[in-house]
């Protein structure tokens, strides 16, 4: 991957005593040289650690090991990885997280280049620091700070993350399958909810026997009885393999 350095001054040497554990998806609210601008200049106070163009072009602003300041605000978070001090507190998520922007606002479509960028370098990423792949660690900006609609109206999480763990693949420009769509069948009473994992809120219940279509799935799930294996549907509902035949 070709990556054009464009060094802010606004960051921190160095995460204190954290390391990178979660990947925050931004959206520009502009272009993304105007965000060049915006990063290196010293009066604006922000930055993030990459930005991705809407053509696939990848600028990194500020090094993986050093903090960027991109998260550094929060309001009703409702990311449950979100760290907290004993008394209560919350822990600035710039020091945990590595910050990724892209280019536009929060009405545009992303392009397929972005989607394809943007998840082979999600994916070096995660391989790097032992992140997973997954959407408990790889999340929009608006779940730390709720006043905004960061990254946009029109990013599919799920599919951004489908191609960074190759259950989608970009062919001729556009992004396809690699996964069929697929159903199954319940085995016991089952909770549909908002992410792999038991931490995600309930969205949804289905008794044993019903039917469900999916549209892909995640290996790197929360892990239940030894299995990390979460299907997504189209509606954006998540649910343990475990309980569906």
């Amino acid at each position: 991957m070709n990556i054009t350095s464009v060094a802010s001054p606004n960051f921190t040497q160095g995460r204190r005593t954290y390391r990178p554990e979660a990947i925050v998806i931004h959206i520009m609210d502009g272009t993304l040289k105007g965000t060049d601008g915006w990063f290196i200049s010293p009066l604006s106070q922000v930055s993030s650690h990459y930005g991705v163009g809407k053509n696939g072009e990848v600028h990194q602003y500020v090094e993986e090991t050093d903090t960027a300041w991109h998260a550094g605000r929060i309001h009703d978070p409702t990311w449950p990885l979100i760290k907290k001090t004993t008394d209560g507190m919350f822990i600035n998520p710039n020091y945990y997280t590595i910050g990724v922007e892209h280019e536009g606002n929060e009405s545009s479509e992303w392009t397929d280049a972005m989607y394809a960028t943007s998840a082979e370098l999600i994916r070096g990423l995660c391989q790097r620091w032992s992140i997973p792949a997954d959407r408990l660690h790889i999340i929009g900006h608006h779940e730390i700070y709720s006043l905004k609609n960061c990254p946009g109206l029109k990013v599919d999480m799920d599919k951004l993350i489908a191609l960074v763990n190759g259950s989608t693949q970009v062919v001729n420009g556009q992004i396809s399958k690699t996964e069929k769509f697929g159903k199954v069948t319940t085995l016991t009473r089952l909770n549909l909810r908002a992410g792999p994992g038991k931490v995600y809120k309930i969205t949804n219940m289905v008794n044993a026997g019903i039917q469900l279509a999916y549209d892909g799935f995640t290996m790197q799930g929360e892990t239940v009885n030894g299995n990390g294996k979460w299907y997504y549907t189209e509606e954006g509902n998540w649910f343990w393999s475990g309980g569906v035949k």
